[in-house]
């Protein structure tokens, strides 16, 4: 096996403080060796043990673990920034319920590349990704995620989230596509699979309860929507008597490893229900923000041992895929939220970030932190650039200072996917050339056209579906 060492002024581990690896080492080093962490160190001591291995980083440079992206939707990559003037379930039928049944899998893979590109650039090495679309049960669709997945070098946990409450479809072609995209899954180097489940509004009775049986006897985890906005609530309460958490659990979905987004809404018994079942939460703070549909309760969440990770959500509700932004909104909107400076320091903003959204997917005996033994995945800072020239507090430099133009080098299994500030296993302009022509069509397929200017839309923001 080949070795590496990463060099830099401070390397941020994310390691527990129980852990025999300092959260923390000043000129410190990471000595990859294949796609394992072998050694975390002081440069000085690492260096003099391993003499042989070529040196990568600076003395200035900081060095984190790989971003873990706990929630996001491919299927959203071709339209980026449209539809701004709505809340969530505007924003559902305006939009997505029009995108959902046009989606093939050349639009999957052009969309996971162009916005997994941005994913890689502003240090995410793991994204969790829920694709919402119609089944395409002669040509599954969710495969296209896989290899383009496997084209940039970056690792996903893979789900489909589909409902048939006003399809006619049923179960049958939603669990096809499950079996389609796992089995794509269970081929690749990087990705691995989950049940998809979009919200409890999106299924008859049978059919979620069809997804929690093939979760359950497949021991495959859950990656769902609960509890985005009030209304989710108040519905799903009127359809089953009980919230949509309530309502998974009493059904069964918590006997395997679940991971919520946004839980915005969880009353004190919901957040009980997801500390005693070993639920994962994905906070999405931008895409709350340009959704309006409010202000997670993570510290409530996390003073009762909830996991919570931190999720840039979709390219058309968050429009950024820079997670460096989404980690840096999560602290302030906490501070915001409570009117506290001390709501939400830089560090713990960076562990969500990082092993705190490694523990929601239950991925943290391989990723999330540096630590010998660990998948080698890591993020250079570039410590020569002018916003990083003076590093008072590391966890402030990363969280509250760095933006992508920062994130130098990015390695996945020990191979970089970024190199020098850019990607390095697919072409950028080539990617871009290829969705451009793709996004018009879908616009036009969907119907978008007053809503997109690439088809001469009007761009009216005062429009309601």
């Amino acid at each position: 096996m080949s070795q590496t060492l990463i060099r830099a002024g401070w390397v941020l581990t994310a390691a527990p403080d129980d852990a025999a690896t300092p959260a923390a080492i000043r000129d410190g080093a990471v000595l990859l060796d294949g796609d394992r962490i072998a050694a975390v160190g002081t440069f000085a001591e690492l260096s003099a043990a391993h003499p042989d291995a070529p040196v990568r980083g600076g003395a200035y440079d900081v060095v984190t673990p790989g971003f873990v992206n706990t929630h996001g939707h491919f299927s959203e990559g071709l339209i980026t920034g449209i539809g701004s003037q709505y809340t969530l379930w505007e924003w559902l039928t305006a939009l997505i319920g029009r995108v959902n049944p046009v989606m093939t899998r050349e639009k999957a893979y052009a969309g996971t590349v162009l916005q997994g590109i941005q994913l890689l650039r502003s240090g995410v090495t793991t994204a969790n990704d829920m694709f919402c679309a119609d089944p395409m049960p002669d040509e599954p669709a969710t495969p296209g995620v896989v290899a383009a997945l496997e084209d940039l070098g970056l690792r996903g946990v893979v789900s489909f989230g589909s409902g048939d409450v006003d399809r006619d479809f049923g179960a049958t072609p939603i669990l096809e596509e499950f079996e389609a995209l796992r089995e794509a899954a269970d081929a690749s180097r990087y990705s691995t699979f989950r049940v998809g489940v979009s919200s409890i509004g999106r299924y008859t009775d049978d059919t979620w309860q069809e997804h929690v049986d093939y979760a359950v006897a497949g021991g495959h985890g859950v990656h769902v929507h609960f509890h985005e906005v009030r209304e989710e609530v108040t519905s799903a309460r009127q359809r089953t008597g009980r919230t949509a958490i309530g309502h998974a659990e009493a059904t069964g979905m918590f006997q395997v490893p679940v991971i919520a987004a946004h839980s915005v809404w969880v009353d004190r018994e919901d957040r009980e229900r997801y500390a005693s079942n070993g639920v994962g939460v994905a906070h999405n703070p931008v895409a709350n923000g340009i959704l309006a549909s409010g202000i997670a309760p993570v510290a409530e969440l996390r003073a009762l041992g909830v996991p919570v990770g931190i999720g840039v959500d979709g390219p058309a509700s968050n429009d950024s895929q820079d997670f460096l932004q989404a980690m840096k909104t999560a602290a302030l909107l906490a501070r915001v939220r409570d009117l506290q400076a001390t709501a939400m320091s830089a560090r713990e903003a960076f562990e969500m970030g990082t092993i705190g959204g490694a523990r929601a997917l239950r991925m943290d005996a391989e990723i999330g932190s540096l630590e010998p033994g660990k998948r080698a995945d890591l993020v250079v800072f570039d410590g020569d650039s002018p916003t990083l020239a003076n590093v008072h507090d590391p966890y402030q430099a990363v969280v509250f200072v760095a933006g992508s133009r920062e994130v130098r080098d990015v390695w996945v299994d020990g191979e970089l996917s970024v190199a020098d500030h850019d990607v390095t296993r697919v072409d950028v302009r080539e990617a871009v050339a290829r969705a451009r022509p793709l996004a018009r069509q879908l616009v036009a397929e969907a119907g978008l056209e007053r809503l997109s200017a690439l088809t001469g839309g009007a761009l009216d923001d005062t429009e309601r579906p």
